[in-house]
């Protein structure tokens, strides 16, 4: 498994292609605009505590030029992965698996979970992540593997990539949640370029590990445009976030799932970080932001469990504003 290419090659998915293609795998990446230009022109280059490098990377916006892959990464925001979807179809082969890297919950999220009584779970899916169902329809889910990435990183500028951290993580699993061949041919891949690299056998649980920590400071960083440690040192701020972090972990376990909430355990590790969640940037730069798989899908399974959350509906009604807001717009051109 050595041909790869990275869809999105943005802040992480740049950061996965740089190291990956520095192991010496043959890492293609979809990426556009400026971004795309300076990675033709000039290479990829990561700037982390460890390394600053440059790599050739073939680099195209049209998936269909680079050929069928052995393996393909989508690091797209979850938005942006129904159209995209024929274009990534370009890139598989009879048998190549897709990792879908992201924030969130998966579109995927009920396939390989065994039928309950009434036929339901397995066959269940959440219409919100994949409207058309161009992702069922052009990749299906049998391609999918789930991927929950911790790896802090900035586009520094157009084919730059700034990584913040020694540590950085990608949990891979079936959503069978088996150990099969194909997870351990891709992570032993990855493992070439990205030592963080491993396998789960319980990928849903994972997802939610780190949801219950994107819930909270998505919603209260990205609302007040704070970073972790300015929340922290506010008792009412750090009590909203207990609240949203404790909907999130009722939503998780009514679904069978212990997520492990731990409201001090995330003051240690992220209370002295002023790095700024991705919903923050996205707000700041005034993209698009991931709403509807972070936020809304928690929304959604809640309701589906007749778990309340009403913490996370002020909230998340008051972001969806902010976000289309004239206002906020014309701060944005400013800054």
């Amino acid at each position: 498994m050595k041909k790869i290419c990275i869809y999105g090659a943005g802040a992480v998915g740049g950061h996965m292609a740089a190291r990956l293609a520095r192991a010496g795998l043959d890492v293609s990446v979809v990426a556009r605009g400026p971004h795309l230009a300076a990675i033709r022109a000039q290479g990829l280059r990561l700037i982390a505590p460890d390394a600053d490098f440059t790599v050739p990377v073939a680099a195209s916006d049209d998936p269909a030029e680079l050929g069928p892959q052995d393996l393909v990464i989508s690091t797209l925001k979850a938005q942006s992965l129904g159209p995209a979807a024929a274009g990534l179809a370009t890139l598989l082969k009879p048998d190549t698996p897709v990792v879908f890297a992201l924030n969130g919950i998966p579109w995927w999220y009920f396939h390989g979970l065994p039928a309950d009584g009434n036929g339901g779970a397995a066959a269940a899916r959440l219409p919100r992540l994949d409207p058309e169902g161009q992702l069922w329809r052009h990749v299906s889910a049998e391609r999918a593997l789930g991927c929950v990435i911790r790896s802090p990183n900035e586009l520094a500028a157009p084919g730059v990539v700034r990584s913040t951290s020694t540590v950085n993580t990608f949990v891979i699993g079936e959503p069978d949640n088996s150990a099969s061949p194909r997870l351990a041919a891709v992570v032993s891949a990855l493992q070439r370029g990205l030592p963080g690299a491993g396998a789960s056998q319980q990928i849903r649980r994972d997802i939610w590990a780190k949801l219950v920590l994107n819930v909270p400071s998505s919603l209260t960083c990205a609302l007040t445009v704070s970073t972790a440690p300015e929340i922290f040192a506010q008792d009412d701020m750090r009590e909203l976030w207990r609240q949203l972090g404790t909907e999130a972990n009722a939503v998780a376990a009514a679904h069978g799932i212990d997520a492990g909430f731990d409201l001090d355990a995330q003051i240690r590790s992220s209370g002295a970080h002023r790095h700024p969640p991705s919903m923050l940037q996205d707000l700041l730069a005034g993209r698009a932001m991931e709403i509807d798989a972070q936020l809304r899908a928690v929304q959604d399974l809640g309701r589906m469990a007749g778990v309340p959350t009403p913490v996370l509906d002020v909230t998340v009604t008051l972001l969806a504003h902010r976000a289309r807001s004239e206002f906020a717009a014309s701060l944005r051109q400013k800054a």
